[in-house]
């Protein structure tokens, strides 16, 4: 079963691209989807072994424990799970498939907890595939989540999906209206490599701005 605030990322993707094979990132309107910003993120293809987070929710950040600017997706995965998902990157953007991995994750003690993430295709303004859009979720509902960082992960199970077989989704305006319309959770502080920051009160960015990326995703309230 697909989490909802993956669906809910699928559903705006899918709505936003309309008969293309993926939405330009010039196209993204972080109002839009308000509600699950926390858990989205922007990879950017450097090639076939290296896509760099360019921008990462800080719900994303806080249950890892770290912040992932400039990290590599791919080192994030322990033996052949790093090569199985370097395949499905290179398949969403390569061929405009669309990914979902249902994984676990593991905190230096060994607790373990269930996650889910979505990969999809987004296009540069020339229209070439060089950005995955991506949401990763929690799945259990542990207490400890967010207390500890999370050190190594493996893939229970990858799916690809020709995105013309996906679900059809609600039109964009109904489904945009109805990410938008509920209140947007107040994210705890981002620790940053196991070291905790208090962001100030007045802030409540949902996502990472990363130097270079020109969405202005770090001022939604």
């Amino acid at each position: 079963m697909t989490h909802q605030t993956v669906q809910a990322l699928v559903n705006y993707w899918n709505d936003l691209r309309g008969s293309r094979p993926a939405p330009r990132r010039s196209e993204i309107e972080p109002r839009d989807i308000k509600r699950i910003l926390p858990h989205v993120f922007i990879l950017e293809r450097n090639d076939q072994w290296t896509y760099r987070f360019r921008l990462a929710g800080t719900g994303l950040c806080n249950v890892y424990g770290m912040e992932f600017r400039r990290h590599n997706m791919a080192a994030l995965w322990q033996d052949e799970s790093q090569q199985e998902v370097l395949k499905v990157l290179n398949e969403v953007t390569g061929s405009g498939t669309v990914g979902f991995v249902d994984y676990t994750a593991e905190t230096p003690d060994n607790r373990q907890v269930s996650m889910e993430m979505v990969l999809l295709p987004l296009a540069q303004d020339n229209g070439a595939v060089t950005r995955v859009l991506g949401a990763a979720v929690v799945v259990d509902d542990l207490p400890w989540v967010g207390d500890h960082m999370l050190v190594r992960q493996w893939t229970d199970r990858v799916r690809r999906v020709d995105p013309a077989d996906l679900t059809i989704a609600p039109p964009l305006t109904h489904a945009a209206r109805k990410i938008a319309s509920a209140m947007p959770p107040r994210p705890a502080p981002v620790p940053s490599l196991g070291t905790r920051r208090r962001n100030s009160a007045a802030e409540r960015p949902y996502l990472r701005l990363v130097k270079g990326e020109q969405l202005e995703i770090d001022k939604a309230k």
